[in-house]
């Protein structure tokens, strides 16, 4: 194989209403160690003012392009950004978050040595008069390297979204990979599903930083939940299901398990599931989507919740989440 020294990284960037974030975000960027960068900033029809400010620093940089669409969504972004990138190598970074400065040199540097290439988070925590309360590095229980089937379990916290991540164009182009516009969340988690179809092997760059920014009162569509987003996540955890079984994934029972019980938790609190009825319904649909098996690895609290789903006790279930909604709502 053909080893190119200093291969052209292509760095994709959604944008849509960010404008107080965005500045910091560019800087990060243009200012990295690393200079062989294609910088596409996708403007996602934005209201605030950010669409000029791409255009401003279109005009500032020469290897930032922009390109203007009507709003779509972030799926529709993000291929819009895979259809233009003319880089050996894709990165992913959201416009209200950051990067360290070594970031994208960190990943070229070990490049050629993996299929994926993994850096790691650092959350910062902002609170409504932008004061950060509380920063730490995510954590990842995995090797440094080795074989992605082997340590999927151990690397979930870092596994899940598209940004981190070092993607090879020609894996991408050669299995026309795409972001699935018709989902409204877990779009980017059914992407690297596909993406992890296709590879073997990851290794971790602990020096490659990116700073995830969690703000309160955050309009993200990721804090919304309805029954869009609910059927969308249930097509998200059939596919990861499939994923995680045909691949032979340790542990891959623990890992369906823990999600499942985690869009529980997550939605028998919309408001549409507020009745009986519903409420029963959603939890019989989850009982029933794929078999349920006890992992030792599960707490105490998922086993229990898990072993009477097995035996369809699904008003002890509700019973025990209206008990914790009113313990909650005291304290």
């Amino acid at each position: 194989m053909e080893i190119v020294k200093n291969p052209l990284v292509s760095i994709i960037i959604p944008v849509y209403n960010t404008k107080p974030y965005l500045e910091r975000c560019i800087q990060s960027i243009v200012h990295q160690t690393y200079k062989n960068l294609e910088i596409l900033l996708i403007d996602d029809g934005s209201t605030d003012g950010s669409s000029g400010l791409c255009d401003r620093f279109e005009e500032q940089y020469a290897n930032i392009h922009v390109v203007h669409l009507k709003n779509s969504g972030v799926s529709a972004a993000r291929n819009r950004g895979l259809d233009i990138a003319q880089g050996e190598f894709i990165l992913f970074i959201d416009s209200d978050d950051s990067v360290s400065l070594n970031y994208v040199e960190s990943f070229v540097r070990l490049i050629y040595d993996a299929d994926l290439i993994i850096g790691v988070i650092e959350d910062i925590y902002i609170d409504e008069n932008s004061f950060v309360y509380k920063q730490k590095i995510r954590n990842y229980f995995s090797k440094q390297s080795g074989f992605l089937q082997q340590e999927y379990y151990n690397l979930l916290e870092l596994l899940r979204g598209p940004v981190i991540k070092l993607y090879k164009k020609k894996i991408i182009d050669k299995y026309h990979l795409r972001f699935d516009e018709n989902l409204s969340v877990a779009e980017d988690q059914v992407f690297n599903f596909s993406y992890y179809c296709c590879i073997k092997s990851y290794v971790i760059e602990p020096k490659c930083i990116y700073r995830y920014y969690h703000r309160k009162n955050s309009n993200s569509l990721t804090l919304s939940v309805n029954k869009k987003t609910l059927e969308d996540e249930i097509f998200k955890l059939n596919m990861e299901y499939k994923f995680l079984k045909t691949y032979n994934i340790n542990n891959y029972n623990a890992i369906y398990i823990y999600q499942l019980i985690g869009i529980l938790n997550k939605y028998i609190k919309l408001q549409d599931a507020s009745t009986i009825k519903s409420s029963y319904e959603l939890v019989k649909k989850l009982a029933n989507l794929n078999p349920l098996v006890v992992d030792k690895r599960l707490s105490f609290k998922r086993k229990i919740i898990l072993y009477l789903l097995q035996y369809k006790m699904y008003w002890l279930i509700m019973i025990y989440y209206r008990f914790k909604s009113i313990c909650e709502d005291i304290w």
